[in-house]
């Protein structure tokens, strides 16, 4: 670690594979989280207090609300997630085949629109 902080004072914009090679010259093994912690130790990058993590989210119960939001965003062009369904009832598992048929049905639509897409462009 000392090797790693003493580079970095020296040059401040250098990299891990930089102090890596430098270290293993000097037959000194060095890891990712050394080369971090030294940054952080000399100030070369933000660090936040000890106690910011998920841990202290989950004390302040803000850990399921942070899940919850990141849950309901989705990637564009995602569709919604759909809401889980009942299999505990007669009328759940009837909807749950009816909407795996529909699935099914729009799912084999797509694939013959691709299969006769790829037979004109390779014929």
């Amino acid at each position: 670690m000392d090797f790693i902080v003493e580079y970095l004072k020296k040059n401040k914009k250098a990299s891990y594979a930089d102090v890596r090679d430098a270290a293993a010259a000097r037959k000194i093994e060095v890891y990712p989280i050394m080369y971090g912690r030294a940054q952080a130790l000399l100030g070369l990058v933000t660090t936040r207090p000890r106690g910011q993590g998920k841990a202290a989210l989950a004390k302040a119960g803000l850990v399921a609300a942070a899940a919850a939001a990141a849950a309901a965003r989705r990637g564009p062009g995602r569709p919604a997630r759909s809401a889980p369904v009942d299999t505990g009832s007669l009328e759940g598992i009837i909807a749950a085949v009816k909407n795996s048929e529909q699935a099914k049905s729009r799912y084999r639509t797509a694939l013959e629109r691709i299969q006769s897409i790829l037979g004109e462009a390779l014929a």
